[in-house]
C-alpha cells in the first residue's frame, strides 16, 4: 500500500546540514528571477524533442489552499522540528529563514509558481535502478550530477538549485511525463536543515514521495497535488512552493527572458508565456521596445533593456554578418550594426541562444554586436568552462586537465581577439564619414590614465582585458597624445601665423588718416570709437591621434562664450621649426565640412561646454602637432 508523505533520511552520525547551501547561494541576490529564467529555459531548450521546431515554457502562479494538499500540511511540523533542533545555536540568517517560512505556512493559501515546458522529452529513468543512468534522479535525487549530452547548456548539475532560491520553504515539486520510457512521475524535494523526527536526527534534504519504498509517486499512486497539475503531454513541470513573489515578478521574469534568450526567441526555437503574455518571434521587438521605453521613462541610469534592443537590431538588421574560424571552419558568426547612439556592447553566446555575457568594447565608432558560437568543437569546449551560473567562460574550471585548460584558454583568447578585430575592421569602413561624436565627456579630464582611449590588445593577457580575481594590470594606450603649446590665448600677436581673414583686429580708438593730395577727394576719415574682439579663453584642450591614418580628435572647453573660434594645427620638426598642416575636412556637431585649409572656423561656441571635432589631415605620416585655439 502506498504511503505518500515527507521523508528525510536519517543522519546516522553523518554531517549536519545547516542553512548555508552553496548551490542555492549561487543563485540568490538581485538577479534572482534572471537566474531562475536562465536555468529553466536553458534546461527546456536542452530537452527539445527531436522533430519539434520550438520549445514552449510557461510561468504562472497558482494559489493553493493549504488544507487541500497533504504535501503542504506536512511542512508545518517539519519547520517546527527544525526550529527546535537549532534553538540554542540559531543565527540571524536561520532565524529569518524559519520566520519567513512559518509566516507563509500560516496563510490559508500558498503561492506556487508553476513552470511548465512543452515539446520537450520529459525526464526519463524515474524507475531506473540506483546505479543506472537516469535524468529523473540527476534532477531530483542527486547533487552535482548531470545527464546532459554534448552541446547542452548545463554541465555541472548545480543549476537545478536555482528554483530553490526562489522558494520561502526551499521546496520544489517535479512532475514529468517522459517520452523515452512513457513514465509519469511526481516528487517533492525540500533542501532544508538537519532536524529531529520521531526521535531520529535527519539529514537536511528530504523528499515527498512514496515513503513505503522510497520511490517517486507514479500513476497508480493517489496524489491530489499531482492530479492538480494534470500533465497530459510530454515535458516537465517545476513547481516552486512558497514562491518569493514581488508586485512586478512577472515583468521581471519577462525582462529576464528577453535579456537572455532574445536570440532563441528570434530564431523561433523558444516561446515563453508569463502570466498569459506570450513572447515569440512575432512580438519580440515590440516587447523589448515596451520595456526599453519604461526604462527610459523611469529615469534609470541602468540601460540593460535598451542595450538588448541594440542587440536585437544587430541580429535582425545587421550591417555586417561575418563568419569566423576558431577551431573549425565557420564555427562562429558575428552580427554587427553601427549607430551613433549605440553603447559599443557585444552579446556573446553559444549555439543554444542564451546570452553568456555582455561586454563593452570601446573603439572609435558606436555599434552593437551579437556573437554566436555554432554547434561543434568550440561550442562543446566553451560549455565545459562555464560556471554554474553560465555567465562567463573560465578555462580555470578545467584545472584538473591541464591540456584541456590550455586548449580552452587559447580558443577563448583567439575567439575574443577575432571578435574585437572584426568589429574594429568592419566599423572602420564607415569611420571617415560617420565619426563618433557621442560620449565626449569620457575623454576629459585629460590625464594619462584615461581608459576610454582604448587598449593595446597585445599588452594584456586577454583580449577583452577582464580580470575579476587579479590586481589590474598596467594598460598601454594604443593612441598617443601630441604636444600642446597653445593653452590660453589672450590676443597676443603671433608673427608666424597669418589670420584667416588677413586683417588685424584689436581695441582702441581711431585717430583719422593723412590726406593724400593725389588721392580721391571723396575719401572720408575714420571716426573715432571703441571696437573689441572676444578672444577664446581655453579651459581644457586635447588632440589625440585616432587609429585611422590622418584622423585626429580635438576636444576643448572654453571659459567664455565666443561667436567665432579658429583652430589650427602645426607640425613640429626635428629642427624645431613649425610647419602649418593642411586640413582636408572636419566633422563637428554631426556635420562634415570640406575645407582644404590650414584653419577651421567654428561659430557660436558656448562656455563650459565640451566640444569635440574630428579632422582629417592632408598627410598620413605620424607627427608631433601643436594645437592652436584662438
Amino acid at each position: 500500500m502506498s504511503e505518500i508523505s515527507w521523508r528525510f533520511p536519517k543522519l546516522d552520525n553523518g554531517a549536519e546540514q545547516g542553512i548555508n547551501d552553496g548551490g542555492i547561494a549561487t543563485f540568490k541576490g538581485s538577479e534572482l528571477y534572471s537566474n531562475l529564467a536562465r536555468e529553466i529555459c536553458q534546461n527546456s531548450l536542452d530537452a527539445k524533442q527531436e522533430g519539434e521546431d520550438k520549445v514552449v515554457v510557461e510561468f504562472k502562479i497558482e494559489k493553493l489552499k493549504k488544507t487541500d494538499y497533504p504535501s503542504l500540511i506536512g511542512l508545518d511540523s517539519i519547520f517546527v522540528e527544525c526550529k527546535e533542533y537549532w534553538k540554542n545555536r540559531m543565527d540571524a540568517k536561520l532565524e529569518r529563514f524559519i520566520k519567513e517560512a512559518e509566516d507563509k505556512l500560516n496563510s490559508d493559501y500558498i503561492d506556487m509558481l508553476v513552470v511548465s515546458d512543452y515539446n520537450t522529452t520529459g525526464l526519463s529513468g524515474a524507475k531506473a535502478e540506483k546505479h543506472e543512468k537516469s535524468k529523473w534522479r540527476a534532477l531530483t535525487h542527486s547533487n552535482g550530477v548531470t545527464e546532459k549530452g554534448q552541446g547542452s547548456a548545463g554541465s555541472h548539475g548545480i543549476g537545478k538549485t536555482a528554483p530553490f532560491a526562489c522558494s520561502s520553504f526551499r521546496t520544489v515539486f517535479y512532475n514529468s511525463y517522459a517520452k523515452e520510457d512513457e513514465i509519469k512521475a511526481f516528487q517533492g524535494v525540500a533542501r532544508l536543515i538537519s532536524h529531529t523526527h520521531n526521535g531520529e536526527d535527519t539529514q537536511g534534504i528530504g523528499f515527498y514521495q512514496n515513503s513505503s519504498n522510497s520511490t517517486p509517486i507514479f500513476d497508480d499512486d493517489p496524489c491530489a497535488f499531482r492530479d492538480k497539475l494534470n500533465r497530459k503531454k510530454y515535458g516537465t513541470d517545476v513547481v516552486i512552493a512558497g514562491f518569493k513573489s514581488t508586485p512586478t515578478w512577472n515583468e521581471d521574469i519577462e525582462k529576464a527572458v528577453l535579456s537572455n534568450f532574445f536570440v532563441a526567441i528570434y530564431r523561433g526555437t523558444l516561446v515563453v508565456r508569463v502570466e498569459g503574455i506570450t513572447i515569440d518571434k512575432s512580438n519580440l521587438k515590440a516587447r523589448i521596445e515596451y520595456y526599453a521605453k519604461k526604462e527610459n521613462e523611469s529615469g534609470s541610469k541602468d540601460k540593460k533593456i535598451n542595450t538588448i534592443l541594440e542587440f536585437y537590431y544587430a541580429l535582425s538588421e545587421p550591417d555586417e554578418v561575418v563568419n569566423g574560424n576558431i577551431l573549425e571552419k565557420d564555427d562562429v558568426e558575428l552580427f554587427i550594426k553601427v549607430n551613433d547612439k549605440y553603447s559599443k556592447s557585444i552579446a556573446e553566446m553559444r549555439s543554444i541562444g542564451m546570452v553568456i555575457r555582455s561586454r563593452h568594447r570601446n573603439i572609435f565608432t558606436r555599434y552593437a554586436a551579437v556573437m554566436i558560437v555554432k554547434d561543434g568543437k568550440l561550442n562543446n569546449l566553451l560549455k565545459e568552462t562555464e560556471p554554474p551560473a553560465h555567465d562567463k567562460w573560465d578555462p580555470g574550471i578545467l584545472e584538473d586537465d591541464e591540456v584541456e585548460m590550455k586548449k580552452a584558454q587559447n580558443a577563448r583568447s583567439k575567439l575574443i581577439r577575432w571578435v574585437n578585430d572584426t568589429i574594429a575592421e568592419k566599423c572602420k569602413i564607415e569611420i571617415t564619414d560617420e565619426l563618433d561624436l557621442d560620449g565626449v565627456s569620457a575623454y576629459l579630464p585629460f590625464d594619462e590614465d584615461d581608459k576610454s582611449l582604448g587598449l593595446d590588445t597585445d599588452s594584456v593577457d586577454t583580449p577583452d582585458s577582464e580580470s575579476q580575481f587579479e590586481e589590474p594590470k598596467k594598460e598601454k594606450h594604443n593612441v598617443r597624445k601630441v604636444t600642446l603649446t597653445a593653452k590660453k590665448v589672450k590676443g597676443k600677436k603671433d608673427d608666424n601665423f597669418e589670420p584667416h581673414n588677413g586683417s588685424h583686429g584689436g581695441s582702441g580708438s581711431g585717430s583719422g588718416g593723412t590726406e593724400d593730395p593725389q588721392g580721391d577727394d571723396n575719401v572720408s576719415a575714420p571716426k573715432s570709437g571703441n571696437r573689441s574682439v572676444n578672444m577664446p579663453q581655453v579651459a581644457h584642450q586635447r588632440v589625440v591621434q585616432m587609429p585611422l591614418e590622418s584622423i585626429y580628435r580635438i576636444g576643448f572647453i572654453l571659459d567664455n562664450n565666443c561667436k567665432k573660434v579658429n583652430i589650427a594645427l602645426r607640425a613640429l620638426g626635428d629642427d624645431g621649426k613649425k610647419e602649418k598642416v593642411k586640413i582636408i575636412n572636419y566633422k563637428f556637431d554631426n556635420k562634415k565640412t570640406v575645407v582644404n585649409s590650414e584653419q577651421i572656423s567654428l561659430r557660436d561656441i558656448k562656455a563650459k561646454t565640451l566640444n569635440e571635432l574630428f579632422v582629417k589631415l592632408e598627410h598620413p605620416e605620424k607627427m608631433t602637432l601643436e594645437l592652436l585655439i584662438y
